[in-house]
């Protein structure tokens, strides 16, 4: 694309809406990066095609419909590019028939959903913690604070407060699975 090209599509689009844009980019990452791993079973081929994948995503921002479902729009993005990828792949040797492709992206989605439905009990979880509790884990993990750094603030030994945040998540683990129980089953 040519750098004239560029400007006129960066000029039809807000600074708000790219500001928007690249935060859904950052949140979806990790995420993408799983969802590319599990097709392709390979850690650096997984980071190309992400490189690939947020390439494609810049370039079509402008097709992007705020509202609209972003996940779903990148992971498709995400698919087609594992599919060139491969495409590429099997003309240098052997590579996935294409049923096996399609059930590793079906076992991909399961996976996600899982996530999600992990992620939405996690939330649930917290809420049965107590004020103090969710502090502490926000303080730790939210703001990635060390141990060390917790107890010389809260005024606790640091063998202690570690002995409280593995009870908590050992609390928000047993939470997390009894709410998303059979959950795979059902996919």
């Amino acid at each position: 694309m040519s750098e004239e090209n560029q400007d006129m599509i960066l000029e039809k689009r807000s600074p708000k809406f790219e500001k928007n844009f690249v935060e859904l980019m950052t949140e979806f990452q990790g995420r993408l990066y799983g969802y590319i791993l599990s097709l392709t079973g390979n850690p650096n081929s997984s980071n190309d095609i992400l490189q690939e994948t947020n390439m494609v995503l810049w370039r079509k921002s402008s097709e992007f419909e705020v509202g609209t479902n972003f996940k779903a729009w990148s992971f498709r993005i995400a698919n087609f590019q594992v599919m060139a990828f491969q495409q590429k792949k099997f003309r240098d040797r052997h590579v996935y028939d294409e049923t096996l492709f399609e059930d590793l992206t079906k076992e991909a989605e399961v996976i996600d959903e899982f996530y999600e439905l992990r992620l939405n009990a996690l939330g649930m979880c917290m809420e049965t913690l107590s004020d103090e509790d969710r502090r502490l884990l926000e303080l730790r993990y939210g703001q990635n604070r060390q141990v060390k750094e917790l107890a010389v603030m809260l005024n606790l030994k640091a063998n202690s407060l570690t002995q409280t945040i593995l009870r908590l998540r050992k609390k928000l683990l047993a939470c997390i699975k009894h709410r998303t129980a059979g959950a795979l089953d059902h996919a």
